[in-house]
């Protein structure tokens, strides 16, 4: 056995397929993954512990409203005439607003007879982010999909399932860290199952099995504003996808030039800005109806505030759990520092969980802990009005206008903004700072914030750091 049959082998064996049960649920993320997975379950439903019907077989989408069109033509063009033809049930669904325990999620169809893919429901990722002005982080636990799939999919698994069911996820065979991490979710009735990992299916091998099937070669379903192509090592092919669909990334690169507007470390990719990736792979196209959009676009002046606090110390994460009072009570009725006792054994039990920081050793003022933000926007202004008043402002003693020049030669991506206080090299600290950019995102800030904001004022002060004036912005 060769090593790479060898790996395919134990990777079947660390997720074996689960018993058949009266729901199979596949999550079909339009893709060529679980597409290969929902085309081999019609050949032969039987091999795969389903009726011959398929009447337990259901499959569910969760929209994120930024799907690429070819992806969503392919699905409607070849798959859904084999579910129609088959009375597969296809439910898709979106989340219902910002607030999932608010909103709820949004039923956009649930047939057996589909005839279109939705593309967004009344909340979409596209909305939420260009909110919030930020773009999704390629770095962390991917909150955007968390978001927009993750937490809809739960919740309609939790309303409209009872039993033990069978969760299809569409890993390939080289994903076993994926599926191992998916197993950690346990949800009451669920039975994931993984079938790429079990037929040793890797990429190569389910997309010569759609050729075969379809006719066609079947592209990666991802956002159009996703980061990770760069570190997935598709790039090339995100590009030449952006050159067919210039209209979407050039929304994308909207997003990610308000969101760096706003922090000048918002890229879309970890070392390049998307801007800078088009630019390279020669597509004007999208780059000219940024720049178009750009100058159409409702603009304003936003103050920017932002608070980091210090991390958890590692004194923290190695005594205290959600119980560290407890541990506290033991430590001072023995008269030991609580650094010098063991923990408890319920603090044991809840490794790396939060403690309520009131001893000082929980905190290192040199790892950042939580970063606090607050918006302001003022006024909503043309381009040209929104950087004359920045100007005006910057026209202070103390005060400088600042210009980033565009990554991009031969077109105005660059930026402008006023800075009166820059962060410190320890936490807790603080920044603001005033900028022109497009008026997309409104006022905002967390119900904590001023209270974190005073304290790092305060404590900055106590340093010796520079006063700040108080805010003076204002636009006609």
């Amino acid at each position: 056995m060769t090593s790479r049959q060898l790996a395919l082998f134990n990777n079947a064996e660390a997720f074996p397929e689960p018993e058949p049960c009266g729901t199979t649920v596949v999550n079909w993320g339009l893709g060529a993954d679980s597409t290969a997975v929902i085309l081999r379950f019609l050949e032969n439903p039987t091999a795969y512990g389903l009726r011959p019907d398929l009447s337990d077989l259901v499959l569910i989408t969760a929209h994120t409203g930024m799907e690429w069109p070819d992806s969503i033509a392919l699905a409607e063009q070849h798959v859904l005439p084999l579910l129609r033809a088959h009375r597969v049930r296809y439910v898709q669904i979106a989340r219902g607003g910002a607030s999932i325990a608010q909103c709820g999620i949004e039923v956009l169809s649930d047939t057996r007879n589909p005839t279109r893919i939705h593309t967004s429901g009344r909340w979409s990722l596209l909305l939420d982010l260009r909110e919030s002005g930020t773009v999704p982080m390629y770095g962390g636990s991917r909150l955007c999909s968390v978001r927009a799939k993750g937490e809809p999919l739960d919740l309609w698994f939790k309303e409209h399932l009872t039993g033990p069911y069978r969760h299809v996820v569409g890993f390939e065979s080289g994903e076993a860290s994926r599926a191992r991490l998916d197993t950690s979710f346990a949800k009451p009735g669920r039975r994931p199952w993984y079938p790429l990992i079990n037929w040793g299916w890797d990429r190569p091998t389910l997309l010569a099995y759609l050729q075969d099937r379809l006719g066609v070669s079947y592209p990666k379903s991802f956002c159009w504003a996703c980061p990770y192509p760069v570190s997935a090592g598709a790039l090339p092919d995100h590009m030449a996808r952006s050159k067919r669909f210039p209209a979407q990334i050039a929304q994308a690169a909207m997003l990610e030039y308000t969101a760096q507007a706003l922090n000048p470390l918002f890229t879309l990719y970890a070392k390049s800005s998307l801007r800078e990736e088009l630019h390279r792979a020669g597509n004007t196209a999208a780059l000219d109806l940024l720049a178009e959009r750009l100058d159409t676009e409702p603009w304003s002046v936003y103050e920017v505030r932002r608070v980091l606090t210090p991390g958890r110390s590692e004194h923290c994460k190695t005594w205290h759990g959600p119980r560290c009072a407890r541990c506290r009570k033991l430590a001072a009725e023995s008269g030991t520092l609580a650094s010098e006792l063991p923990r408890c054994k319920a603090c044991q039990a809840a490794s790396g969980a939060r403690c309520a920081r009131r001893d000082p050793l929980c905190s290192d003022s040199g790892i950042k802990g939580k970063a606090w933000r607050s918006v302001r926007r003022v006024g909503i202004l043309g381009r040209r009005q929104a950087h004359a008043g920045l100007e005006r402002f910057a026209d202070r003693p103390g005060r400088l206008l600042e210009h980033t020049a565009s990554a991009v030669p031969g077109y105005p991506f660059g930026f402008d903004r006023v800075v009166d206080a820059r962060r410190g090299a320890s936490y807790p600290t603080m920044e603001r700072q005033f900028v022109a950019a497009p008026a997309r995102v409104p006022s905002k800030a967390a119900s904590g914030f001023e209270a974190a904001w005073l304290s790092a004022v305060a404590s900055t002060a106590a340093a010796g750091g520079q006063p700040l004036e108080p805010r003076t912005l204002a636009m006609a």
